[in-house]
């Protein structure tokens, strides 16, 4: 079940960028980190929020990955944080995207 989900998102992540959607892709990315908090992979999903919450998002997913990047602050290890934060700054948003797709989205 846990690969399906994820499946569907990087086709929908697919979808979304063939067709210049950036919002679509930004969503996504928040509903990929919300189904990785259930899943308890939080360290992958804060890292994935740091970077997402760099770029425009529709008002309902802004409010909706910063709350969930709160509670990920509150819970996680400072480090953990840190290391997203640097990761935010190092990385794109395409490089993210070619991370969770296994190639170059470029």
């Amino acid at each position: 079940m846990e690969s399906d989900a994820m499946e569907h998102f990087h086709k929908t992540l697919l979808v979304a960028m063939k067709n210049d959607a950036f919002l679509m892709v930004m969503d996504t990315l928040v509903k990929m980190a919300e189904v990785m908090i259930e899943r308890d992979q939080k360290e992958r999903a804060v890292e994935i929020l740091t970077i997402s919450l760099q770029y425009p998002l529709r008002e309902t997913t802004r409010t909706r990955a910063a709350a969930l990047y709160d509670d990920l602050e509150a819970e996680l290890c400072p480090r953990v944080i840190l290391d997203a934060r640097r990761l935010s700054d190092e990385i794109t948003l395409d490089d993210l995207l070619a991370a969770i797709l296994g190639k170059d989205v470029v």
